[in-house]
């Protein structure tokens, strides 16, 4: 699991094992004011490694931040 901090966002990304054996991209965040957890991504793709799951959980997680800047649509 690692962090990433973006456009005022805390995200936990991770790739997370599956009884299959392979790997789901997971993005939590951190919302303020409480910074209750919570999970806005989890990915359907599958990985053959924990790594290839985690570099697309934090491409999720900007994605997903990049969707709320400006006026809430995307558009900034």
């Amino acid at each position: 699991m690692e962090t990433l901090e973006y456009q005022g966002w805390r995200f936990l990304c991770s790739g997370e094992q599956l009884p299959s054996g392979s790997f789901q991209a997971t993005v939590r965040c951190k919302a303020p004011p409480s910074d209750h957890i919570r999970t806005p991504v989890l990915d359907a793709e599958k990985f053959d490694t924990a790594r290839q799951a985690l570099e697309r959980s934090e491409e999720l997680a900007m994605k997903w931040a990049n969707e709320r800047s400006g006026d809430g649509r995307g558009d900034a």
